[in-house]
């Protein structure tokens, strides 16, 4: 590891427990430092531990030193104006019959030591299948000069619209899944923690629901993984994940069978070893107590640096097609299983389990569409 990654690391972990082991001796590479936390989505917690240490600020000039506090003072400002529109839209929503539960974001952020430093990009709303087109509605009429989408379609994850500078994705599943099986089994727990377990949490004049812990540990690395798999992951969601984690263990009525729950749905999912990565990571880059990291194990060692690798070059690990499908459909098939089965081989360099149950799916997918006469699918 180089010298800049290895102070990135304390200073990250100094900003999120606390306890980073920081030497200002040795920081003739600090610049590399900040463009690592500005490609990682961690600039804020970053540039704030920079400001705050006198050894650590000198190395920039006064402007730059500005431009860091102005970054912190845009993410607080877009953090609270996010917190607004999320209020007003899920007030609707409740007075409409329909009970969100807030994801991902915002629902993180509050557990940094300073939230505000945890940068959100839009508001994520859950509202359930039954309740998409009736929340979309509401959603409409709540803001009625926001650009939207102008219609909720089924095969959408979420529905979108923009208040101001802010987004609203609203939910009807809060993950998506290709293989019919896996989408079984996480319909079933979102079910669960998202419709009848979920957490009511008040702050002042202000309530929010958000899921059950420990499907939103399982939720939060899913999409994570999505990410690392479709597009590219970043260091945040490591910390959000290990907040998250370290946050319920403190609460032991919730901490005893995190295990058992992970270690039975990560494999139904095929996801178990793409977390002890994770759980690798967590450990020995962010500083999260081995003792409260479910499932970890320092086998996996060879394979953590790839991943890691991966997400600090910011790289999208699936190549892009060379050329286009073909018009005929039982061409177009076969190019898409063949993209497919690439995109299972790099995947397949950091993680040869869930790579193998990519191309299961890519097959038990191209099947169910065909049984189903889904032979063009003109939105893709």
């Amino acid at each position: 590891m180089t010298e800049g990654l290895k102070t990135y690391f304390a200073l990250l972990q100094e900003a999120i427990w606390g306890r980073g082991d920081i030497d200002v001796k040795t920081l003739e590479h600090v610049n590399d430092v900040v463009q690592i936390a500005q490609q990682q989505g961690t600039g804020t917690l970053i540039f704030d531990q920079i400001l705050k240490c006198p050894e650590l600020a000198d190395y920039f000039s006064s402007a730059e030193r500005m431009r860091m506090k102005a970054v912190c003072a845009r993410s607080m400002m877009a953090q609270e104006e996010q917190r607004q529109v999320r209020k007003i839209a899920c007030d609707a929503l409740e007075a409409g019959g329909i009970t969100p539960v807030l994801l991902k974001g915002l629902s993180l952020a509050r557990l940094y030591p300073k939230p505000y430093l945890r940068s959100c990009s839009d508001v994520d709303i859950y509202v359930g299948k039954e309740n998409y087109h009736p929340g979309a509605k509401i959603l409409r009429e709540t803001f009625p000069d926001a650009p939207r989408f102008d219609t909720e379609e089924e095969y959408f994850r979420h529905y979108n619209l923009n208040v101001g500078s802010t987004a609203i994705e609203m939910h009807r599943v809060s993950a998506s899944f290709a293989h019919p099986n896996d989408i079984k089994v996480f319909d079933a727990l979102e079910r669960v923690a998202l419709q009848k377990q979920y957490v009511h949490f008040e702050d002042a004049e202000d309530a929010w629901n958000e899921p059950e812990w420990k499907f939103n540990v399982l939720f939060v690395f899913v999409h994570s993984w999505e990410h690392f798999v479709t597009e590219s992951a970043n260091i945040r969601q490591f910390c959000d994940l290990a907040l998250l984690i370290d946050k319920g263990f403190g609460q032991t009525e919730v901490g005893e069978d995190i295990e058992d729950y992970l270690r039975s749905n990560l494999r139904k999912l095929h996801l178990l070893h793409a977390w002890q990565l994770y759980a690798y990571i967590m450990v020995n880059y962010l500083g999260l107590p081995k003792d409260r990291c479910p499932l970890y194990t320092a086998a996996c060692r060879m394979n953590v640096e790839l991943l890691l690798e991966q997400v600090l070059a910011r790289k999208t690990v699936i190549p892009t097609p060379k050329r286009p499908a073909p018009k005929n459909v039982i061409l177009r098939k076969l190019y898409t299983l063949r993209e497919r089965i690439l995109e299972a081989q790099e995947i397949a360099k950091v993680e040869p389990y869930y790579a193998r149950h990519m191309v299961a799916t890519a097959f038990a997918q191209s099947w169910d569409r065909f049984k189903k006469g889904e032979n063009t699918r003109t939105w893709e």
